[in-house]
């Protein structure tokens, strides 16, 4: 009886740290960090997007849209009420656009290895839209957060 009891402790034990590190992990990354990351992948798909060579798009609008999600769990102190909800409402964008990046790219990729060129066309001009609305909801987000005035 004793041992069963020790299993069931020790598997709750685990559970709970199975559950709670996710959390734990995204409490530890400052939002400054998270950020800066975004702005360096920004700078590498912009470059992929101007040279019309995908193959970095999807790993960059993988992380982009990780730290979408994590902006989710920590909303800034202080944010709270319609405040919490706009800010959420520019980290889920974020996210959204990037996924699209990434189905479009791929997409892309795959096109013009079947052609063997590339094409200008609204494929094209529809990544770059969604490009443009990841650096918008950026802007917009720190337009409206940022807590000090950048000198």
């Amino acid at each position: 009886m004793t041992q069963i009891r020790i299993s069931r402790t020790a598997a709750a034990c685990i559970a709970a740290i199975a559950f709670a590190a996710p959390q734990l992990a995204l409490a530890e990354k400052p939002i400054k960090q998270i950020m800066g990351e975004n702005f360096g992948g920004l700078q590498v798909i912009l470059y992929s997007l101007i040279k019309g060579d995908y193959r970095a798009v999807p790993g960059q609008v993988d992380v982009i849209a990780e730290h979408a999600e994590e902006l989710t769990h920590i909303v800034p102190d202080g944010v709270s009420g319609d405040r919490r909800d706009q800010f959420l409402a520019y980290a889920s964008n974020m996210g959204a656009h990037a996924t699209d990046l990434k189905t479009i790219s791929q997409s892309l990729m795959e096109r013009d290895e079947a052609r063997g060129e590339a094409a200008t066309d609204e494929l094209r001009e529809a990544l770059a839209g969604h490009y443009g609305g990841m650096v918008t909801m950026c802007v917009s987000c720190h337009n409206r957060f940022r807590p000090d005035i950048v000198k």
